[in-house]
Formats: structure tokens, sequence, C-alpha cells
């Protein structure tokens, strides 16, 4: 970014770009992407006058400053994105930046120092940078850990010994072009997952002069009062000044037990509240919370790396003693260091250790460009791996927008006034068939904007239960009504809403004891479905079956609709569950593919959770794959996604074996020198591990899945 300093004091910095070259947008993209990094306190950038001003600590100046000259914000779209995503684009901009940046660096600095330094000098470099890799082989060898780092110490450490100064510059300058395509790759996927891990909510509840009020997320600030209800994600860092709950903070800690808090604890955004309801004071607003700082801590967690990953870094530990072993066998039967030089030359290792990691971490970033965010590389390998897919219905089989089809009113009470009771209550919560509810309400013009009701207490995946005045009402599932709270039944009930609303999903409504109302809501499938269950089946997955706490006729009609395996009815949250354990039980690998609260423990149960993007807050914290374009199509591209992941590493093992095992022979018998051999290992390695960073999805299937036209999953294969 360019930008002139106007005014530098220890700690504070305000610098001035060209007028005209910042618009509002962003303006708050920089100064949200600013507040990111550590030591900085304040950043504030103004279109008017095209300023930035930063207050940091003293001794992160530099670090800064650096920052802001990666910053290309004229290269970004101007319109249409949010803070969040603008700040994630900036990033990404600056990372791309940095990458040109290195790699150039790296090749000019190499070739200026052949051309311009004298020999003598140029040969002292070498021998001082090639003794830092010795010193750390060492360190290595120290710690008794032999790694690929021996080899390479070794490798370069011989070529010094035996005066060979252009082949240690050539394997330090290929090394060092492997690690800087390697971060790059690493730090795009980290980015993506970093979105990923912070879960926000759009809309909170705010206690403004006494009343609870819905305000956006944008407007919360430092010292608010919110109003956190079960089921919720915390959107900003605060302290508990009223109520108690529990809360899974597994984003934050990566750990899945739940914490107990109360009056007085301190509260985390991205973490959920399983039980109970807070009223939190707001201690640092959006953007400027704990997780943002920490959720790189979270993305390194050796537990979200693949399988394949933890493989290839173990096989390529591994195979360092059996080099060892070959190099001093080598010397022992030919008298010939120049043959034995060819295993450190040529290792398994470096391309093993490199390619895999590399191949993973792409991956994950071409899903994020596709809308789709990965948590870890293990759940890519879970993707390709699974052989049963467990889908919720409403929300995720059918369309997220529900539309309500019939209003019931029993008793004193009508319909209009059943729908105003019922969107007051169902407000307050993130659920298709809440908002449905709400939706309704609106489109009739029925005001429900002052609170009709005391506090709500929510049972998850049952109901609601409140006071209005001193009547108890409630509202939810037929078994929370009917068999929890033992609210009488009418004969003609299932009959009236078979005749009326066949195939519909139906709330109740009971207000003392007694039925009042029954909203019945039409749930018709994703247009996509049928496609998506056919090409699931053809990607090798053997059975899709539905788990719903809806209705058996409901749930029959659609898994009659879609031809599923199987599927199950009115199943409370801890059923989900135990369903899907049981299954892995069973040897199945389970995709869990959910949208709502009473999801949650069944996300977290499946080898690998997947939320659509209007799924709740808590169940997109819970996911491990996040689809942000509310399609089941992009469940079709990740599965060709990672499977085609798992054959590239697959490939990526014989071919480093291969060829590696060509170049060792053909040293030994003395028809490769060890300088060609070692040229061609490094070239291959860093060839290997700059092809891992092309997409596995070809543009025109990119193209298909962004569309929203029909049959876009059909157009995905896997071959």
């Amino acid at each position: 970014m360019l930008y002139t300093i106007v005014s530098d004091i220890p700690g504070r910095l305000r610098l001035r770009c060209p007028v005209g070259t910042l618009d509002d947008n962003e303006t708050r993209g920089i100064s949200h992407t600013l507040m990111r990094l550590e030591g900085v306190r304040q950043a504030e950038a103004h279109a008017a006058n095209a300023s930035v001003l930063i207050v940091f600590e003293p001794s992160c100046r530099q670090r800064v400053l650096d920052a802001v000259d990666m910053l290309d914000v004229l290269a970004l779209p101007r319109e249409g994105a949010g803070v969040e995503s603008f700040a994630g684009q900036v990033e990404l901009a600056a990372e791309r930046n940095r990458f040109v940046l290195r790699v150039v660096g790296h090749v000019a600095s190499r070739y200026a120092r052949r051309w311009l330094l004298p020999m003598p000098l140029h040969v002292a470099w070498v021998i001082l940078k090639g003794l830092c890799y010795v010193a750390n082989g060492l360190r290595y060898v120290a710690e008794g850990r032999l790694t690929v780092e021996v080899l390479d110490a070794m490798a370069i450490g011989a070529s010094l010994v035996r005066g060979r100064y252009g082949d240690a510059d050539a394997v330090m300058f290929l090394l060092g072009l492997s690690n800087i395509l390697e971060g790059h790759v690493q730090s795009r996927a980290h980015l993506a997952l970093r979105e990923g891990l912070i879960t926000r909510p759009q809309t909170v509840w705010a206690i403004i002069d006494g009343q609870d009020t819905q305000v956006s997320i944008s407007k919360v600030r430092e010292g608010m009062l919110l109003r956190v209800g079960m089921g919720s994600v915390l959107p900003v860092d605060a302290t508990v000044i009223a109520g108690e709950g529990s809360l899974d903070e597994a984003s934050l800690t990566g750990e899945s037990h739940l914490v107990h808090k109360d009056v007085g604890s301190t509260v985390y955004a991205g973490t959920a509240l399983e039980e109970g309801e807070l009223t939190v004071r707001v201690t640092a607003a959006p953007g400027e919370a704990r997780i943002d700082s920490i959720a790189t801590l979270v993305e390194q967690s050796a537990s979200l790396k693949a399988g394949v990953q933890g493989k290839a870094e173990r096989l390529a530990d591994s195979l360092v003693p059996l080099n060892l072993l070959a190099f001093f066998a080598i010397m022992a039967l030919t008298r010939n260091v120049e043959k034995a030089m060819i295993v450190l030359m040529v290792d398994y290792s470096c391309a093993i250790k490199l390619s895999t990691p590399v191949a993973v971490m792409s991956a994950m970033g071409e899903a994020s460009d596709l809308s789709v965010v990965v948590k870890g590389g293990k759940y890519l390998e879970a993707l390709a791996a699974a052989d049963t897919v467990v889908f919720d219905k409403t929300g995720t089989l059918t369309h997220a927008s529900p539309q309500v089809e019939k209003v019931l009113a029993f008793g004193a009470i009508d319909e209009d006034d059943v729908l105003r009771y019922a969107a007051c209550i169902e407000e307050h919560f993130p659920h298709s068939m809440a908002r449905a509810i709400v939706r309704e309400a609106r489109r009739r013009q029925l005001s429900h904007e002052r609170e009709l009701h005391a506090k709500v207490h929510y049972v998850v995946a049952h109901g609601i239960s409140t006071h209005v005045g001193s009547d108890r009402m409630i509202i939810g599932s037929a078994h929370f009504v009917f068999e929890d709270e033992g609210v009488e039944k009418p004969d003609d009930l299932d009959a009236r809403i078979a005749r009326e609303a066949p195939s519909s999903s139906v709330v109740y409504l009971a207000r003392e004891g007694r039925l009042v109302g029954a909203i019945c809501i039409a749930d018709p499938l994703r247009d996509e479905a049928r496609e998506v269950i056919s090409r699931l089946r053809d990607l090798g997955v053997r059975r899709m079956i539905m788990l719903t706490g809806d209705s058996k006729a409901a749930a029959a009609h659609v898994a009659d609709e879609l031809e599923l395996d199987d599927y199950h009815a009115q199943v409370l949250p801890e059923d989900k569950s135990s369903h899907v354990d049981a299954l892995k039980a069973q040897g199945h690998t389970v995709i869990m593919v959910g949208d709502g609260i009473n999801d949650s423990p069944a996300l977290a149960s499946a080898d690998v959770s997947v939320a659509l993007s209007d799924a709740s807050d808590i169940a997109r914290a819970v996911a491990d794959v996040a689809v942000m374009d509310n399609s089941l199509e992009s469940l079709v591209t990740m599965r060709v996604l990672a499977q085609r992941l798992m054959r590239r590493i697959s490939w990526d093992y014989r071919f480093i074996v291969g060829f590696n095992s060509l170049l060792i022979a053909g040293g030994v018998v003395g028809l490769v020198p060890v300088t060609t051999a070692a040229y061609l290992h490094n070239g291959t390695t860093l060839s290997v591990v700059g092809l891992n960073m092309r997409g596995l999805l070809r543009k025109s299937e990119h193209l298909g899945q962004v569309s929203s036209g029909q049959g876009a999953a059909s157009r995905l294969s896997w071959s």
C-alpha cells in the first residue's frame, strides 16, 4: 500500500495515502486487519483524508510497517463485502504479495551473489550458510532425533568438506525455495481456517432500556449488556453478570468437555452455550476477541492433521536411519565417497515430508475458494473414506426457508393470536422452523415488537416454555407438548392435520396445560437433494440415512422421495448422537449433515460433520466443515476434492520412491554423478511440492459448483 509517514512517535504512527484511494469498505477492512496484529492497541483508517492511525507497543513498529507494506487494497473488490470478509481478502492479498516477494528475493539474492561477489566472498558466504545447516543438524542429533534435517546437514557438510561449494549452494537454494512454497500454502490455508474457527452470529439480543432488543453484531460495543440463550454462540468476549450455564469451549481450547460458568466468570467469543442462560457485559468488541488472536494455536494443533499427514511425517523420519545405514554400507563396500554421497544427496524423506502437508493445505485452500471452510486436514481424509452419510431433515434435505402452510386455533384465541404468540417466543431462537413462524407473522402484519412474555426457557430439540402474564405457555414438538408436558391431545387432531397439511411439520402451542394452536409448516425438498444423493452413491457412499425429530408421516414422505436407505423419525438429540455412535461401532465412517441446535450432539459424534450456511450458530461452531453457500451440492464437491487429494498423495508416494530409487541405483553404479543426482532429486522434490499446489478440481467444475443452475453436481466426476 502506498503511504507517507506524517507522524512518527514511539508507539504511534499516522500514515497518509494518496487522496481518493480508500473508500469506507477498505478503511474498515484495513482497521480490522491491523487490529489483529499482536501488539496493536488501536487502528483507525479514514476515507475522507485517506489516513491511517495506528497505536501499538513500541517494539512492534517494524512489524506494523511490514504489515502495512503488504496490504494491496486497491486490487480488492470495493463493494459487497462486510468487515470480516473484506479483512480476510486483505490478508490473503497480503500473503500473495509476501510469497511473490520471497520467491523473487530468494532467486535474486542467489544470482546477485554469484555475479556480483568476488569468488572468495561468495565461497565464504556458502560456507557460513552451510555451517548453519550443519549446526541445526547437530542439534537434532544431540536431541536424539534422526530427521530429514540431519540428512540435509550431512549432505551440505560433506559437500563443503570436499570443496564442492556449488553443490552445497544448490542444495541450500532448493531447500529454501521448497520452504517458501510450503510456507505460502500453509499460510493461505491457515487464513481460511482461522475464519472458519471463529463463529459469530449476525445479530444478538442486547438489553437496552431494560428491554431485550435484537441488534446487528456490528453495533455491539464494549460495556453493552447482552442476553445469551441456550444454543447460542457467544459473539464477543464478556463477563457474566447474571445467570449460569455450561459452555462448549472446543473452538477455543480444542477440549470438548463442558465448562460451567456463573456470575463473575469470563466467557469468550466463539464458544457455544449448551445449557443455561447468561446475561453478560461485553469486554471486547467483535474482532478484538481472544479467539481472534489464538485461533492459530488451534489450527496448528496436531489433532487437526490428516492421518496421512502424520503418517508421512513418521515415515519420512523412519527412513533417515536407513539412509545413514546405506551411506556407511556403500562406503564400506566401495571405498568410494562419491558413490556413498548419493544416499545423502538423494533421500526419500525430504520429498515425502514436504509433499503431503502441502497437498493437504492446498486442498483446504481450494475448498476455501469454493466457500467451504475445512477446519483440519483429517476431515478431508474422513470425507474421502466415508461410506455412510446421515442427514438431518429440516433445513438440510429440505429448504432452509420453510413456509407456514396452515394455522389451527383451539379454544379462546384465534389464528392470529396463535401466530403472534408463537412468533414472539420463537424469534429468540435461530432455527429454520422458528424463522418461518416469525416471517409469517410479519407477512400478516401481526405486531409482536413488545415482549408479551417473561423470560423464555429453551429445551433442546423439544420446545420452549415461558409465562404470558400469570399463564404458563409452551411451544414445541408433539413429544414435548403431549408427552413431556402432559397436554391433552384432541382425538381428531392427527386426522385434521393429515387432511389439511399431510406432509407438513407441526409446532404445537399450549397455554395453562391446554392446546390452543398448531402451526403447520411446509417443508419442501431442496431442488438439488435427489441429484446430490445420486451423485454421492456414484462416489462410493453405500448408505444414506435420515434422522429427524419430525413426525413419521413427514419423515416417510421425504425418505420415499429421495430413496434413502433408512430413516428414523421423532428422534431426540441424544438419540441422534446414539445412532451415529452405533454406525461408527459397526465400522462405518460417518458424515453427519445438519443445521439445527438439536443436531449438535450428532455433529460432534460423527467422523466428519457438515453444516450449511443457514445452520444455527452452535451447529456451525461444532461442525468440522462449514459450507458458506447453503447448497448440498458442496457436499458432492468436497467428496470429489477429498478423494482426489488422497489419490494425489498416493501418487506422490509411488513417484518419490520410484524416481529416487532409480537415482540412487544410477549413482551407485556410476551412471549418475552425485551433482546431477542432487539437482534431479531437489528439482523433482520442488516440482512435486509445486504440483501439489495446483487445484484438484478443473475450472469447469469450479464454475459448476458456484453456479446456481440445475445439475451442477452432475458435472463433477471423481476421476
